[in-house]
């Protein structure tokens, strides 16, 4: 996720410091500035915690531009109803500078493969896959509402709290559950497991939509 106190300082130094940046590419009215590549390298790291260098940056910028140029003309409504999700999360101040705005809205249209993915395909296989490859996830479990546990089971093999925990995030509800000696027990969830074990499917769903995001990206590139 981007960080939204990082968007306003790259708009600060875009409005001080853009006009006399170095140009790096000029090509059919696109003009990409050292400025650019340095904002963008950030946003980067920020969104992905990788480094990218200038090479890379430059060639990433061009297909951004050319992608949302592309729908800018042929899919208006939904570059607008992106930069209103844009605006209510970040700020009206995020869509001012060109780079910005649209590192933000290829971004969205990045996760839009992932939300389908995740809506539409995924299943209680893969998230098995997923949870497997995890050394243990040893988790309290408590039958009183986690108020008194229970004991700590490694539970990265259970089908049923497998099956429970992708239920629930796909309703964004925490009710795991699992069941133990025929005994219904609560599974004990604090925020940063859960957001671990979600980033987990998260990443595994970018692998499995890249070659279709690369696809649409390249269909709109070609000039």
């Amino acid at each position: 996720m981007v960080n939204k106190k990082l968007i306003v300082v790259f708009l600060s130094l875009f409005l001080y410091q853009h006009s006399n940046s170095n140009v790096l590419y000029e090509k059919d009215k696109l003009i990409i500035t050292e400025i650019d590549v340095r904002a963008y390298q950030q946003l980067y790291k920020n969104s992905y915690n990788l480094e990218i260098n200038n090479a890379n940056s430059i060639r990433d910028l061009v297909l951004i531009n050319n992608v949302i140029q592309h729908l800018e003309i042929n899919n208006p409504g939904f570059i607008d109803k992106i930069d209103t999700e844009i605006s209510m999360r970040y700020g009206q101040s995020s869509l001012k500078e060109d780079s910005t705005r649209n590192f933000l809205r290829f971004s969205r249209i990045r996760d839009e493969f992932i939300i389908n993915y995740f809506q539409n395909k995924l299943n209680l296989n893969e998230v098995k896959n997923i949870f497997s490859q995890l050394d243990s996830l040893d988790l309290p479990i408590s039958i009183d509402n986690c108020l008194i546990i229970k004991e700590v089971l490694n539970l990265n093999n259970n089908e049923e709290f497998i099956e429970s925990f992708l239920n629930n995030l796909k309703k964004n509800t925490q009710e795991f559950e699992v069941t133990i000696n025929k005994i219904k027990f609560k599974v004990c969830i604090n925020e940063t497991t859960y957001k671990n074990i979600e980033k987990l499917i998260v990443e595994y769903i970018q692998l499995k939509t890249a070659e279709e995001f690369e696809t649409f990206v390249y269909e709109k590139t070609k000039n």
